[in-house]
């Protein structure tokens, strides 16, 4: 599957990594934040 140039698809896929990396991240985040807050009203 070498369709495109491989050095512009790796950079791609660095790019898509951090992307999800980033994401997962910020929804980690939010569900601590979640979390804490659940705790405070109990």
């Amino acid at each position: 599957m070498n369709l495109t140039n491989p050095a512009v698809t790796e950079g791609v896929n660095i790019f898509v990594n951090i992307v999800i990396f980033l994401v997962a991240f910020v929804h980690a985040l939010a569900f601590v934040n979640a979390r804490k807050e659940k705790q405070k009203k109990n």
